[in-house]
């Protein structure tokens, strides 16, 4: 069986003191966090960094700490994938404007926590989300 890798985070900027959260629509319409495969030679949290970057624009981003992973199974032209996500709680930059890879990304925007829990769309992604929310409010709100 065919194993993939991949890197990404829940993206989270200060902004009036209140956290705001990046969310981008993939190219299937669900809106989730950036994330991609993870390079040969790069490591889970570098993937992340490089991923978060090529589809938003976001330069000034930091890692905060590692959240966890996702792994499953799915089919890719008549072949049994076994995937596995690592995610990162990534602090940006409060004034970074966004520049979406529209090769990737159908668009991306900053929501209030609630909102970005009522928009993320994969089975397993909203407690992650809130997860990453809550460290963040802790450590930097």
């Amino acid at each position: 069986m065919e194993r993939h890798f991949s890197a990404g985070g829940v993206v989270i900027k200060k902004e009036r003191g209140r956290p705001k959260v990046l969310l981008i629509k993939d190219g299937y319409g669900r809106w989730t966090w950036p994330k991609g495969h993870i390079e040969k030679g790069e490591s889970p949290e570098q993937a992340a960094i490089r991923e978060i970057s090529e589809e938003t624009g976001q330069k000034k981003i930091e890692v905060v700490e590692e959240l966890g992973k996702q792994q499953y199974y799915f089919t890719l032209k008549g072949k049994k994938i076994f995937k596995t996500v690592y995610i990162f709680l990534v602090k940006a930059a409060a004034r970074e404007k966004l520049a979406v890879q529209t090769s990737e990304v159908q668009c991306a925007g900053w929501f209030r926590p609630e909102e970005a829990a009522g928009r993320i769309e994969y089975k397993g992604s909203r407690s992650l989300l809130e997860e990453g929310i809550d460290i963040f409010r802790r450590k930097f709100c």
